[in-house]
């Protein structure tokens, strides 16, 4: 996923946090890896990964992203 910052909003690539959230209640987790590649100052790629291969669909999962500077 290719997430955009808001126009004019830093001078520089912002610190990007990310996470996942399961929609699902009342089920087990599907386990998987999280993280922000190719970070600037315009736009950032969310990356999300399955931690075992092969084990099944992931879905109902959104991916909650923060941006800030220090």
């Amino acid at each position: 996923m290719i997430f955009r910052t808001l126009q004019d909003k830093f001078a520089e690539a912002p610190i990007v946090l990310v996470t996942s959230e399961h929609l699902r209640t009342g089920k087990e987790y599907d386990a998987a890896l999280i993280w922000a590649e190719d970070v600037t100052k315009d736009s950032f790629k969310a990356c999300l990964r399955e931690m075992q291969n092969f084990d099944g669909k992931h879905e109902d999962i959104d991916v909650v992203c923060s941006q800030v500077t220090l």
